[in-house]
């Protein structure tokens, strides 16, 4: 494999496991110690990916002018900032809110030139190789969220909530020497200089939206995507609290850790050994709506375990296989019904929209948890995936059956 490919892929997995290390320590820390409503927290864990959403195709525009290692090595340097001022914060050095939500929207405005990454990606890989290699980038968010939970409940437990998000700076600083001393920019000079900022605008962003979301067949897709990602995001700011809580486990933040680490190992397993022999075995749209269903029961369920950890497992595992079945077989839809020459510009909206989803979702668990019950933001993303599950019979129509791609 083409050495600049592994040392990407190891620079995006390092990046993403410092943001893993995160997640099962911002609500406690917020909650326990700044005092911070369920409300708050949820805007807090949701900020990330809101900047994600409104700078991502910003950094990609950058990075076909300037060249993708520079957009890469800056955005990995603003990082290493942003993980410093969050240590700050999380170390008692300076408990402020404020320098909380700031940290984690400069986290996300920095974070948003993953699309650099992929650009790369596509600037060295021949098209035949090219899925090969954006699986590359998917892995290596997968396997962030594995490990990046468990090391950070683990290392919070026994060494404080500052140590393992300095530790998250120090895997940052990692990936940005790796990217400075080993990766060559891939766009050649004569590109750079053919681009400018003048197409690039809020206006034009929209009206791409807008087209893309009217598209014949990847209009729905796109909006079936959506609603997904929205309902898992959904618990990522509260799951952690349901699980220390009285109505929950009872359980510290290294235990809830290891929960995380179990839901992200299932979506691993399911996106990257499971999905192909059940696809060859299945047709992909029914694959898809039992995904929905399956998801959605598993959604529903995690706050009737009853205090019973066999019951939450199960939940959970039908939760991160169903969730795992469809972020595939979802993205592989709407890859296959857009044409070739729009591909690019299709999927980068989706995983934009997915962004805004995984803002709105937080924020809405957060809020129904603070103002509703506890049960809320689980109960709220099953209803969600039930009317997920009827739009997804739509898929079952003709012109889903019969409609082929020329790619």
């Amino acid at each position: 494999m083409d050495r600049r490919i592994i040392v990407i892929f190891l620079t995006v997995f390092i990046d993403l496991l410092g943001f893993g290390i995160l997640i099962p320590i911002l609500p406690t820390f917020a909650q326990n110690e700044l005092f911070m409503s369920e409300t708050l927290i949820g805007l807090n864990i949701g900020i990330f990916s809101l900047m994600q959403f409104i700078f991502n195709p910003l950094w990609g525009r950058l990075s076909d002018i300037y060249g993708r290692k520079p957009i890469l090595i800056f955005g990995l340097a603003g990082n290493v900032v942003s993980y410093i001022i969050t240590g700050l914060v999380l170390a008692g050095v300076w408990k402020s809110v404020f320098l909380l939500f700031v940290s984690r929207a400069l986290a996300g405005f920095f974070s948003a030139n993953i699309g650099a990454a992929m650009a790369y990606i596509s600037d060295v890989t021949p098209p035949k190789d090219r899925s090969k290699g954006m699986g590359l980038i998917g892995a290596a968010f997968g396997l962030g969220f594995v490990f990046g939970p468990f090391i950070g409940g683990v290392l919070a437990k026994h060494y404080g909530f500052g140590f393992p998000t300095f530790m998250s700076a120090g895997l940052s600083l990692v990936a940005l020497m790796l990217t400075f001393f080993f990766v060559n920019e891939s766009l050649p000079k004569e590109l750079r200089g053919a681009k400018t900022m003048s197409g690039f605008n809020v206006k034009n962003g929209f009206n791409k939206l807008i087209s893309a979301l009217k598209h014949p067949h990847v209009g729905f897709l796109i909006l079936l995507y959506f609603v997904i990602v929205f309902s898992i995001s959904n618990i990522f700011s509260t799951f952690q609290l349901y699980a220390e809580s009285k109505n929950g486990f009872s359980y510290d933040f290294e235990q809830v850790s290891y929960l995380f680490a179990f839901s992200g190992l299932v979506g691993a397993i399911t996106q990257g050994v499971l999905i192909r022999p059940i696809l060859r075995m299945f047709d992909e749209r029914k694959v898809f709506i039992a995904g929905c269903i399956i998801m959605g029961i598993g959604l529903g369920t995690i706050p009737f375990s009853n205090h019973i950890l066999v019951l939450l497992l199960g939940s959970i595992l039908f939760m991160s296989f169903g969730n795992g079945l469809l972020l595939s077989i979802g993205l592989g839809l709407i890859s296959k019904f857009s044409d070739r020459d729009e591909q690019g510009g299709i999927l980068g909206l989706t995983q934009s929209l997915a962004s805004l989803a995984r803002f709105l979702g937080p924020t809405w668990g957060g809020l129904v948890y603070h103002y509703v019950s506890f049960t809320a933001p689980f109960l709220t993303g099953g209803i969600v995936m039930v009317g997920a599950t009827v739009l997804s019979f739509r898929l079952l129509k003709d012109k889903y059956k019969h409609s082929t791609n020329p790619h």
